[in-house]
């Protein structure tokens, strides 16, 4: 079975304008080596009205807690955001939150990147580094809290996979989740954030998910779940239904009061647009290959992020068919996500912001029905709705009249049909 019927919850706490929502990726590997140490969140407050105009309802901000590593990804002390006199990778507290203030009164969403699968320790224990006794004196942890035998944990089993670098958190634990609900609740209230990215949720069961974003009320909510595509050696195979099947799976663990990012689509576009193979876009179906075609209401689609792209470059995708891709994931259903470092290519804002509007002006939401129309080696073709169509591939194609052109590109091309 691909999904189960769950009802959903509202995706946003704010109602929306049709064509929304378009989230944007506020950073990359690097972020802060650009602006020099902790001034990225005022390099982002003069960066917003432009994203606002540009269409971007919803700004993924990096890590935001202290860290082992500078990026955020290996969180120690959840509370220290950061002071004026010893900031952060990103900043402090005080210019984070008159960045969200400016996110706000522009009428967009702040969205935190939440790192809960894993946290650094503070102290050992017999060489072990597994007390968390951080300065703010909150999340007082010991190895209690830790899953069963990681870093000498003396919690329940894991209920995912395994992060080798830091102690794996237990989420099973009461007083554990009921601290993590209460700093989310924290990060809601105080410093202003609307919703959530949790990062590597394959390595906790996505039940936890659900209790946290209901016990929050977070407006927005899309998970991290990446694993391996299907490959015959370097070969991608053309049938990943497997692999769309594994994180359908675990949106189907929160209940549907998450999203997660379409790694599957992800994978299959880049081949398709690198290789001129756009048959792997259709499924056996006649349906978009990747969870888009499944459930695009909670596919959040995008061409790049700090892991698969930026300086780390783990899974890049075709840098000479950036364009294609946007061209793709922003005329089609799904929540598409625009990546700091293509927006910061005049070239390539020029391309998103257009067909950002012109996304809006049609109407393209995250569950609009599309249909295939053509998917072979050159050209895919596919009609959005009633009034777009997107042409991707180096092959001819017209729809014919009354179609418009309106964008065109590289091998691509869009057009719309008068209302």
């Amino acid at each position: 079975m691909i999904r189960t019927g769950l009802f959903l919850i509202a995706l946003f706490s704010v109602p929306l304008k049709a064509g929304t929502p378009v989230l944007f990726q506020a950073f990359g590997w690097d972020a802060e080596s650009q602006k020099g140490p902790g001034h990225w969140y005022e390099h982002l407050k003069e960066l917003v009205p432009g994203l606002r105009q540009s269409g971007v309802t919803h700004i993924w901000i990096p890590p935001v807690s202290r860290s082992v590593s500078p990026q955020g990804y290996m969180p120690g002390d959840y509370y220290d955001l950061g002071t004026p006199e010893n900031p952060t990778f990103y900043g402090h507290i005080d210019s984070l939150r008159e960045l969200i203030d400016t996110i706000h009164k522009h009428g967009m969403h702040a969205v935190a990147d939440i790192v809960i699968n894993h946290r650094t320790a503070s102290h050992q224990e017999d060489g072990i580094w597994n007390v968390f006794h951080h300065a703010s004196n909150q999340m007082m942890w010991e190895k209690w809290a830790l899953a069963r035998g990681d870093y000498g944990g003396t919690g329940a089993k894991d209920s995912g996979g395994d992060f080798a670098p830091a102690p794996d958190i237990d989420h099973s634990n009461r007083r554990v989740r009921a601290d993590i609900i209460n700093w989310l609740n924290w990060l809601r209230d105080y410093v202003g954030f609307d919703g959530f990215r949790f990062d590597y949720t394959k390595g906790f069961a996505g039940k936890y998910v659900q209790e946290y974003v209901e016990k929050t009320g977070a407006g927005f909510c899309v998970g991290e779940y990446w694993t391996s595509m299907n490959y015959n050696g370097s070969t991608l195979l053309p049938n990943q239904d497997s692999h769309r099947q594994e994180i359908t799976d675990w949106v189907d663990q929160t209940e549907g009061t998450c999203s997660t990012f379409d790694f599957t689509s992800k994978g299959l576009l880049q081949e398709a647009v690198g290789n001129q193979e756009f048959w792997r876009l259709k499924d056996r179906k006649g349906k978009a290959a990747g969870m888009l075609g499944w459930w695009p209401d909670r596919s959040v689609t995008f061409v790049d992020n700090h892991d698969t792209g930026s300086t780390q470059a783990h899974w890049p995708f075709p840098s000479h068919r950036l364009a294609s891709g946007y061209a793709y994931i922003l005329t089609h259903p799904g929540i598409p996500t625009v990546f700091y470092e293509h927006y910061m290519d005049s070239d390539l804002r020029s391309v998103t912001d257009k067909l950002i509007a012109l996304r809006n002006r049609l109407g393209i939401e995250p569950g609009t029905a599309m249909e295939i129309l053509q998917a072979s080696d050159g050209i895919y073709v596919a009609k959005i709705g009633d009034h777009l169509i997107v042409k991707l591939g180096s092959a001819f194609y017209h729809p014919g009249d009354p179609w418009s052109l309106e964008i065109v590109g590289e091998e691509f091309a869009v057009w719309s049909f008068p209302f």
